[in-house]
């Protein structure tokens, strides 16, 4: 047993691949006795066995490809991280490269088994460690192989990375785990280099990949209608909700510019940096009086400009909003 912290020598690296070789091989032995021994002894190695436990697994030795399977399920299982990330990628290999369907079909249902339950999480935890951002949701279920399941712990929908962004280019590996992520958020200001997000791209096919500016208004949109775009969710510690926009509102105008729909706040607000101050107009008022103008501008043979007008002036708010550093909480 060599003692932690302390380096091999040629010589000992050398026995210590020649036993996991050796163990790797065993799982084809003749003796059952032997073949147990091994499956048994190789998990307790560490990472060091995947690599020839893996190639046991890609020959056609089923006895053998399910035992190293039930291996790296062990590894992949561990609180070892590289054991972890390396048993991942292994089973990701057997499930594309083997020639015995049921090996693949293993390594499959072990890496679906644990989708939410380890996969997940640890996914999540490091993403919120290198600086990302994850939206949970808990409310509805998520398809997984086309079949709806409800995850207890919720499942990832969105993620974002920004300017706090440490994970450089490897880090995107953890976001690449998350099946479940419906949108990833591109916040301006962010680190990783375009040719690394195609490749991400590429690699998650389902998910959509939405640019971002480095400022958050803090409010969901509706509908947009014809006077504007009426808010349907104002995050209480926001930009809007410290300044008092309101559930219900319509936003007309941001900065200067005309809202018609939920793009053109992403736009505006998008072009201006936190902490920047912008004068917003919305149409707040009576809703019956809100509901009679929508009808009238839906009726052009009763639509009356100057009462138009007047209710538009009456119900006209302005607020001056300090923007947030966007999040994806708002």
């Amino acid at each position: 047993m060599v003692a932690a912290g302390s380096v091999l020598t040629a010589d000992e690296v050398s026995t210590s691949t020649d036993q996991t070789q050796k163990l790797a091989l065993d799982l084809k032995h003749q003796d059952f006795a032997v073949r147990d021994s091994a499956t048994r002894k190789l998990p307790t190695l560490g990472p060091s066995v995947i690599a020839p436990v893996t190639e046991i697994a890609l020959q056609d030795n089923l006895e053998a490809g399910l035992r190293a399977v039930a291996i790296l399920e062990t590894l992949y299982l561990s609180e070892d991280a590289v054991a972890f990330d390396q048993a991942e990628a292994s089973l990701n290999q057997l499930i594309s490269r083997s020639r015995l369907p049921a090996v693949a079909q293993k390594a499959a249902q072990t890496l679906e088994a644990n989708l939410f339950t380890v996969t997940q999480r640890r996914a999540i935890t490091e993403v919120r460690r290198l600086g990302g951002q994850i939206q949970m949701q808990r409310d509805f279920p998520v398809l997984v192989n086309g079949e709806q399941i409800r995850p207890e712990q919720g499942w990832a929908q969105a993620a974002a990375i920004d300017r706090h962004w440490t994970g450089g280019v490897d880090g995107l590996r953890h976001l690449a785990r998350l099946k479940s992520l419906i949108k990833i958020y591109l916040v301006s200001g962010h680190p990783v280099p375009d040719e690394a997000i195609e490749r991400l791209r590429l690699e998650m096919p389902d998910t959509e990949f939405e640019p971002r500016g480095p400022a958050m208004l803090g409010v969901g949109m509706g509908l947009a209608g014809p006077l504007g775009c009426a808010i349907s969710k104002v995050s209480p510690d926001g930009a809007a909700g410290n300044a008092g926009i309101q559930v219900g509102d319509i936003v007309v105008e941001i900065a200067g510019k005309s809202v018609k729909q939920p793009q053109d706040l992403i736009d505006i607000v998008g072009g201006h940096r936190e902490n920047q101050q912008l004068e917003i107009i919305v149409l707040r008022g009576d809703p019956i009086l809100k509901y009679g103008l929508i009808e009238m501008l839906h009726q052009p043979e009763q639509f009356s400009p100057i009462l138009a007008i007047a209710i538009i002036s009456q119900m006209r708010t302005k607020f001056t909003v300090s923007l947030g550093e966007w999040s994806i909480d708002g």
